[in-house]
């Protein structure tokens, strides 16, 4: 009976790693948010089936384009008036939280008269829950198909590791319960077990002026580390995020920001090591307090693990490229620290399993 009780496991493994079949869609494909080229935004979502948890990014300059999320009418006579969510951070990504249409333009002069507009209909069968990882970047190849961001090859390499976990569970039946430990950690291996973090700023209170929330305090008492993920939760009728640099930080000037969030949820996911600031530009919110340094120390890597590849150096031409600053990723659902994949209940169950198929 050993095969049938590996096969419960081998299911279970499935479920543990996280296999996902929602899409991200990068709009565009690999000529991504820009007027330049032959671009028909219309044909390209035409030819898509969008689901509830599926992913939608758009990649651009933005020092040239952004994203405005905008209603029916306004889509339509391009009104760039009071849109309903504002993205600049020139690699955005919106999940699909519910159906319907979701209708999006470029907010610079002209460019949604040239057909820089979006409508992506989502129908009423959610995908399973999507991935929480930030986004990979895009690649380069020109077939419309959405794999994109390597949902598809996710999926691949997920399944890949299922019918490994099978075999595993197989082996292990007829090996000594010290050997199933070693087949335990190869499953921690395979699954990828990812140990970032998700930050929701102000915990329980958010991102407000309400309540006594000391933001300097919260961020002191965290470690962050590259690829955490910070989540503003707020009202956007009475607050933002404005990501700004040192001096404007210390002076309340948001008047030039890095990046603007306005979607009342946003998730940004840390790139690289330095001071990350951020402020509420409404009234004299910054000056009350509703101000935030997030400071990423620089950790030098083991002599084992690879050397973080470098950046490439900024161009001193515009050109009609992604942008370099921060992306936006999908807001989890939870709101306290938590871990991509929870280690410690997969440890638990994976060894529980190798365990168990010793004795069966």
């Amino acid at each position: 009976m050993a095969v049938p009780r590996c096969a419960m496991a081998f299911l279970l493994v499935m479920a543990l790693c996280g296999v996902s079949m929602a899409t991200v869609y990068k709009v565009g494909d690999a000529a991504g948010w820009t007027i330049i080229g032959d671009v028909d935004y219309n044909k390209w979502a035409a030819n898509k089936t969008f689901q509830v948890g599926d992913i939608i990014t758009f990649e651009y300059n933005a020092q040239f384009h952004n994203v405005l999320q905008v209603k029916h009418a306004k889509f339509r006579s391009c009104n760039t008036t009071a849109p309903v969510a504002t993205y600049t951070s020139g690699n955005d990504s919106i999940t699909i939280k519910r159906a319907g249409h979701f209708y999006y333009i470029c907010g610079f002069p002209g460019h949604c008269q040239g057909g820089q507009k979006v409508d992506t209909p989502s129908d009423s069968s959610p995908s399973p829950s999507p991935s929480s990882s930030a986004t990979a970047p895009a690649p380069s190849d020109k077939n419309s198909a959405p794999s994109l961001h390597s949902s598809m090859g996710i999926l691949a390499g997920k399944l890949g590791l299922s019918v490994v976990a099978l075999a595993f569970c197989i082996a292990v039946s007829a090996m000594a319960l010290a050997k199933s430990a070693v087949v335990f950690f190869l499953i921690m291996a395979l699954c990828g077990v990812s140990m970032a973090a998700v930050y929701k700023v102000g915990d329980s209170v958010g991102w407000t002026t309400e309540g006594p929330v000391d933001y300097k305090k919260w961020a002191s008492s965290k470690t962050f580390r590259v690829g955490d993920i910070l989540i503003f939760e707020y009202n956007p009728e009475y607050h933002n995020v404005k990501q700004v640099k040192h001096p404007d930080f210390h002076s309340c000037n948001a008047t030039y920001p890095v990046a603007t969030y306005t979607s009342g949820n946003d998730s940004i996911t840390i790139k690289r090591h330095g001071h990350y600031f951020f402020l509420c530009s409404f009234s004299n919110h910054c000056q009350e307090g509703m101000k935030i340094d997030i400071r990423v120390p620089k950790i030098t890597p083991s002599p084992s693990l690879p050397s973080p590849s470098s950046s490439p150096s900024a161009s001193p031409y515009p050109y009609d490229g992604p942008s370099p600053y921060p992306a936006m990723a999908p807001a989890p659902e939870s709101s306290a620290p938590s871990l991509h994949s929870s280690l410690g209940g997969l440890s638990l169950v994976a060894l529980a399993f190798c365990i168990a198929g010793v004795g069966f």
